[in-house]
């Protein structure tokens, strides 16, 4: 099983850091090409051929939205699927009608770096902060404001039932994203699933990446001996 990781909106491959496993760019992000339509299906089929046979596919934020999405499309390429703190849907229905016309904008106008500047404060790592920080001043801001409209527009609901694949969700007891509804929601489309909560904000790999870590080696280490 190899183990695949996907990042969130503004950041990239880079960002994960040191993972025990490959790192993929999403679409207009790090080096990769921007993609149309902008939707999560449409980034899903941009990795496909990145993704090999049996992989442990693991997302942050729109990255799990994406992941989600492939999971759906190509349910026999995984051996298992991995959320960190992954909404179903974007928490206000009206985001979705107006994230294309105002993500072009605030990714400009106050712009990526500002973007990561506010963002990053709730993040209670210092290291974390900036490197967070770091990752959003770097950002290309067209492939940003895709990434938005894809979080927005992304609906979850429809995707849950064909998510029949072992399934963990790593939701953040501090994200206003994952809570306990969210939870009963999950549990109840996927029977299946382990949540595991941990006592930290939404951005859990700059939070604190060995616990992350440590939460996912538990888990692919579970489906290794069962396999066997």
């Amino acid at each position: 099983m190899e183990l695949v990781y996907l990042h969130g909106a503004g950041l990239s491959a880079a960002s994960w850091g040191d993972v025990p496993g490959r790192a993929l760019d999403l679409p207009g992000h790090g080096g990769a090409p921007r993609v149309r339509p902008v939707r999560a299906e449409t980034y899903a089929d941009a990795i496909e051929t990145e993704v090999p046979q049996d992989a442990v596919l693991i997302g942050l934020s729109l990255g799990g939205m994406v992941a989600m999405a492939f999971a759906a499309r190509y349910p026999e390429r995984l051996r298992a699927l991995v959320l960190v703190d992954v909404p179903i849907r974007a928490p206000l229905r009206f985001i979705s009608w107006y994230t294309p016309f105002v993500a072009p904008i605030v990714t400009r106008v106050p712009g990526t770096a500002a973007i990561g500047r506010a963002v990053g404060k709730r993040i209670g790592n210092p290291e974390g902060r900036a490197a967070f920080a770091a990752h959003l001043a770097g950002a290309d801001p067209r492939g940003m404001a895709d990434a938005l409209v894809v979080a927005g527009a992304f609906n979850g609901e429809a995707v849950l039932p064909r998510l029949t694949m072992p399934l963990l969700a790593l939701c953040a007891t501090k994200s206003l994203l994952t809570g306990p509804k969210y939870q009963a929601k999950l549990r109840a489309a996927c029977p299946h699933v382990e949540i595991v909560r941990m006592e930290m904000g939404h951005l859990i790999p700059f939070e604190d990446q060995p616990a992350m870590q440590a939460e996912i080696d538990r888990f692919v280490a579970a489906l290794d001996k069962a396999q066997r």
